[in-house]
C-alpha cells in the first residue's frame, strides 16, 4: 500500500477578480453575501450534527465540508471537475467514518481526513475571506 503525505500548501489558487461567493447547505441555497450572513450561516451549520457545505465561486474554485457529529473534513476543488484535495488529519487514525449528503446517500471516508470542526469552520472563512483561495492553515493532500 503507498504511504499518502500531507501537504501544507501557501498560495492563492483562486482566479484573480473571483469575489462571489455562494454557500450550499445540505443542498440549499444560503446567504453569504456579508460578513454577518456568513457568520449566521456557519452559526446554522455548527448547529447541525450532519451536513453537506459548500462554498463555491461560480467555475471556479470549491470548498466542501462533511460533518457527521465530531467527524469532519474537507475537500477543496480548484475548479469544476477538479480531482482537487482533501484534508489531511492524523494519518495513523483506523477506520472510516460516514457522511449523509444532500442527496441521501450515505458514504464512507478515512477517519484519517477527518479534522477539528472548527478548522474546518475556518476554512470556510477563509475561503469566504479570500476569493476561494485554498485555505493555508489545513493539511491537504491530494
Amino acid at each position: 500500500m503507498a504511504r499518502s503525505v500531507c501537504l501544507r500548501h501557501a498560495g492563492n489558487d483562486a482566479p484573480a477578480g473571483t469575489e462571489v461567493i455562494e454557500l450550499l447547505l445540505n443542498g440549499g441555497p444560503v446567504a453569504a453575501a456579508t460578513d454577518q450572513q456568513l457568520a449566521s450561516a456557519l452559526a446554522l451549520a455548527a448547529s447541525m450534527p450532519q451536513l453537506e457545505l459548500w462554498a463555491s465561486v461560480p467555475d471556479g474554485p470549491s470548498l466542501c465540508m462533511l460533518r457527521n457529529a465530531e467527524h469532519a473534513w474537507l475537500m477543496y476543488l480548484r475548479e469544476p471537475g477538479d480531482d482537487g484535495f482533501h484534508s489531511c488529519g492524523n494519518e495513523h487514525r483506523a477506520g472510516n467514518a460516514y457522511f449523509r449528503l444532500d442527496n441521501g446517500q450515505v458514504d464512507g471516508y478515512p477517519l484519517a481526513w477527518c479534522i477539528d470542526i472548527e478548522a474546518c469552520f475556518a476554512a470556510i472563512r477563509f475561503f469566504h475571506g479570500n476569493r476561494g483561495a485554498r485555505p493555508q492553515h489545513i493539511d491537504w493532500q491530494s
